[in-house]
């Protein structure tokens, strides 16, 4: 468990999402994150594909949650290959290298509880060989989150998430 200023970052359990919904639910209606109202499920949160989450906590109170995932399977969905492929030529290795960062979300009551998600699971993405990726909505405020960490813009790649067409900003952590 890692522990910063107050904030500890631990593995998530099933019991977790539960707290992690109404979260969820005030990112989308106040953040547009996820972009999509229906997207704010548990399953969502917890998709069965992810290769590892995380969630903060601040006086034993969950207060946030972040994820990582493999990078899409090939011809699952036109705008995940692409993103996979962007990344690929940018990081230079395959998508099995891979991780990407994703359904970062805070009660926003934690100064830094974000950052200290973020940088968790960078750090366990590395850990286990893999480089840090991410895609981020061009019109939201996470794409200063990240710039201001230092993150590389590579591209962007159309993307498809229920009715929405987003032109998502592709991402790599900075090198260490």
């Amino acid at each position: 468990m890692l522990a910063t200023s107050g904030i500890s970052v631990r593995p998530r359990r099933d019991s977790d999402l539960n707290t992690l919904l109404p979260i969820l639910q005030r990112a989308h209606s106040t953040h547009r994150y996820p972009v999509r109202a229906a997207a704010v499920r548990a399953d969502w949160l917890a998709a069965p594909n992810e290769l590892a989450a995380w969630v903060a906590e601040h006086d034993d109170a969950v207060v946030g949650h972040i994820a990582l995932h493999p990078t899409a399977s090939p011809e699952q969905d036109a705008g995940a290959d692409d993103a996979s492929a962007q990344w690929q030529r940018a990081t230079g290795v395959g998508a099995d290298r891979l991780a990407v960062v994703s359904r970062l979300v805070t009660d926003g009551c934690v100064p830094g509880s974000g950052t200290t998600l973020l940088a968790h699971a960078v750090n366990a993405a590395r850990d286990a060989g893999r480089i840090p990726v991410l895609l981020v909505d061009p019109s939201s405020t996470a794409l200063g989150f990240y710039d201001r960490r230092g993150w590389h813009r590579i591209g962007t790649s159309a993307q498809q998430w229920g009715e929405y067409r987003v032109d998502a900003v592709l991402m790599v952590a900075p090198v260490r």
